[in-house]
């Protein structure tokens, strides 16, 4: 579940590079674009290798298919939830059969975090008519705690001598999520290696919808403009069940030890969110094309019942060397608002009672559900090697910085993050 979450971040970029018009293919020829990512973040935090294939062949008629195979494959160290102390913690592996120590004044980090995720995507695109066309399409991912099936269709129609086309598309994704050591019961705590976990299940599910309607609309020959709206709808298990929030004695602003803890309950409660979440995202995204330079703008708006709000500027400038070769300086930045259930940690005697019962609904400590600003700078490169292929290299490093301002003790603020990316991908007719 952890890798889902972090390579939905890098699957913009790869399809960046993955969606890069090859020249002009004949009818029945395939167009084969094909890429390497590799990501790492500072700290000995997460790193990430992503190969990845999309093929398309031009049927004729404006009939296209297209299959695409992604494979992520993580390592690395990622945060656990619980913040630095001036004591030693010890957590337990998510098996439930081991557990691990982080020293006083350290950022509690899992050491055990691998993964690799293989998803397939196939689409259709199949004209009904001189002015209408539908896209369907299908995918299915794989991870070691994590399956996820989905389909999708989108009809576009033309208007206006073909300078408008409106689309309205409709997507739904069911998810089978089966933690390794099985599902934590949310607010429930984190018990010591080697004992009864208490695990609720083995596995969980969850169902998204996604509705999009949308506007391309084209100004001259130079110039189009995009908005689409989308409203989306996810149900069932939410939770990151690698994720904890530390409890903290009210005297010693230290994890609790003792109290209402049985004996193998370690001073940490498991995660929990509301297990629905509505979501409302406005895209607008403009390009012109100036004597031979190209620049691309775009604008996201995200908002959902979570109390997340989230603003996204991305811009291209493509820079055109020669005629085979360009330059893409790339710039974007990122901000949003807590959750409402964001919480940095609970207190005995506040947020849970002597006997253990806990006064809050829902809580997380993610600090991806926290307030925090990112910006990505980066550079492309890419050159037609010959008519039919182009070769093109990518480099951004991504800074990330996390709103401490409600970090109630100094010391225990979340770090801020530091990711470099670089992209190879080669274009080809074959």
């Amino acid at each position: 579940m952890q890798l889902k979450k972090i390579s939905s971040s890098l699957s913009v970029a790869s399809c960046t590079l993955l969606q890069v018009s090859n020249p002009a293919a004949q009818t029945n020829d395939w167009n084969i674009d094909s890429s390497f990512l590799v990501y790492s973040e500072s700290d000995g935090r997460v790193s990430a290798f992503e190969p990845a294939v999309r093929s398309e062949i031009d049927l004729g008629d404006d009939e296209f298919i297209n299959f695409q195979v992604v494979v992520d494959a993580l390592t690395g160290a990622t945060p656990n939830g619980a913040h630095k102390s001036t004591v030693a913690q010890t957590f337990t592996n998510p098996s439930g059969n081991g557990t691990y120590t982080v020293a006083p004044g350290e950022f509690p980090l899992s050491q055990t975090f691998r993964d690799t995720r293989v998803a397939i995507t196939g689409e259709w695109d199949k004209p009904i008519n001189r002015l209408s066309s539908v896209l369907l399409g299908a995918s299915v991912s794989s991870e070691v705690d994590y399956t996820s099936l989905g389909l999708s269709a989108t009809y576009e129609h033309d208007f206006n001598n073909k300078n408008t086309t409106l689309a309205t598309g409709l997507a739904l994704t069911s998810d089978l999520i089966f933690p390794i050591g099985g599902v934590p019961l949310g607010l429930n705590p984190m018990r010591r290696g080697g004992s009864d976990q208490q695990r609720v299940g083995s596995d969980d599910t969850k169902t998204t919808v996604d509705f999009m309607v949308g506007v391309t609309q084209i100004v001259n020959r130079k110039t189009f403009f995009q908005i689409n709206y989308t409203y989306g709808t996810s149900s069932g298990y939410q939770n990151d069940y690698n994720n904890v929030l530390t409890v903290l004695d009210p005297t010693t602003n230290q994890p609790l030890v003792g109290g209402w803890l049985d004996a193998n309950d370690l001073p940490y409660l498991f995660e929990q969110r509301p297990d629905s979440r509505t979501r409302n995202i406005l895209f607008f995204r403009g390009v012109h094309h100036l004597t031979e330079d190209v620049i691309n703008v775009s604008y996201r708006l995200f908002t959902d019942d979570w109390g997340i709000n989230s603003h996204t500027l991305d811009f291209r400038y493509r820079y055109q060397l020669t005629s085979k070769q360009y330059l893409q300086p790339h710039i974007r930045y990122y901000t949003q608002t807590k959750a409402d259930f964001y919480r940095h940690d609970l207190v005995q005697g506040t947020d849970i009672d002597n006997a253990g019962k806990v006064n809050v609904q829902y809580a997380s400590s993610d600090y991806r559900l926290g307030a925090f600003d990112s910006t990505t700078l980066g550079l492309s490169y890419g050159i037609n090697i010959t008519r039919n292929s182009e070769f093109t290299i990518r480099g951004e490093m991504m800074q990330q910085k996390i709103d401490n301002s409600e970090v109630p003790r100094p010391g225990e603020e979340t770090p801020d993050l530091t990711a470099l990316i670089f992209q190879m991908g080669y274009s080809f007719v074959w």
